[in-house]
This record gives structure tokens, sequence and C-alpha cells, in this order.
């Protein structure tokens, strides 16, 4: 359960990180820094994906 939790917590990082970038709440001074923050982003959003598939996979 407790895998279950970090996994979630990963991905709402990553959704609230890649939303923060759109929405131009993040401080971005270039297209690129731009495309990195939201990179970042999916690369929450991608481990909290495969630490909540391990745990249930587990179960």
């Amino acid at each position: 359960m407790k895998n279950l939790s970090i996994g979630m917590l990963l991905s709402v990082i990553g959704i609230l990180f890649v939303c923060l970038t759109i929405m131009d709440i993040l401080p971005s001074s270039t297209k690129t820094s731009k495309f990195v923050y939201i990179g970042i982003g999916w690369v929450f959003i991608i481990a909290g994906s495969i630490v909540r598939f391990k745990n249930l996979k587990q179960k």
C-alpha cells in the first residue's frame, strides 16, 4: 500500500508540474526551458505509473 501511495504522489507531482508549466505559472524564459519543464513532469508521471503498476502486479 505504501508503494501505491508513493506512485500516486509521483504522478500527481508530475501532472501539477506539467499543468503549471502550460499555464505559464512556472517561470520559463524560453520555449526550450518550457519543453524541459514539461519533460521533467512527464518523467515524474511515468515513474509514478511504473511504481503503481509494479505494486499492483505483486498483489
